[in-house]
């Protein structure tokens, strides 16, 4: 019983919320995770570049599983976001000793990877991660403005992740386009 509830562990990034929505809900993590993995497997077909496609699927399948622990953080928390990477290592640990053993290293390689940003893998893994919340309230204008979000912010915050990927940076680009024609952007 005891793998089984270490296991079972992993099942909690179901429970944690996003700042997204979904219908009259919030959006877990779980949720981010599996339209993450759609969005690789799409540009993983587009891109030119030569990435292992499993270590890709496989990094996005655990890059936030740290939030079972830590909670998510909202991309434009400053305070947070100055305090996130040290939240998050100790949430590690605490999260390794609760799920199997087995398993612990490859989850811990994977999230470790993703956060340092430096290989290839990372590198597009960070650029889905970051491309996905566009995506997910495409439809969703009143959220956008209700954030006081402006182009500036979003390109500020997203841009640095998406530009080394083309093919993400076409679409990012169509986006804003439709955000800016569809009065998305609140005007600063």
């Amino acid at each position: 019983m005891d793998e089984i509830k270490k296991l079972h562990r992993l099942y909690a990034l179901k429970e944690v919320d996003r700042y997204g929505v979904v219908k009259h809900r919030r959006e877990s993590t779980a949720e981010h995770v599996y339209s993450c993995l759609v969005l690789a497997q799409y540009f993983l077909t587009k891109t030119r570049r030569k990435l292992d496609q499993n270590k890709v699927m496989k990094m996005l399948l655990y890059h936030d599983i740290v939030e079972i622990e830590s909670g998510d953080v909202y991309f434009l928390d400053e305070k947070k976001l100055e305090q996130k990477k040290k939240i998050e290592n100790k949430a590690f640990e605490r999260l390794k000793k609760q799920i199997p053993s087995s398993m612990t290293k490859e989850i811990e390689s994977l999230w470790r990877e993703f956060e340092e940003n430096k290989t290839k893998e990372a590198k597009f893994c960070q650029a889905i991660d970051k491309f996905d919340p566009a995506v997910h309230f495409l439809e969703k204008k009143e959220d956008w403005v209700k954030q006081k979000l402006t182009e500036k912010i979003v390109r500020e915050k997203k841009d640095p992740y998406l530009k080394d990927f083309p093919e993400i940076m076409a679409m990012w680009n169509k986006i804003i386009a439709y955000a800016k024609k569809n009065g998305y952007f609140v005007e600063k």
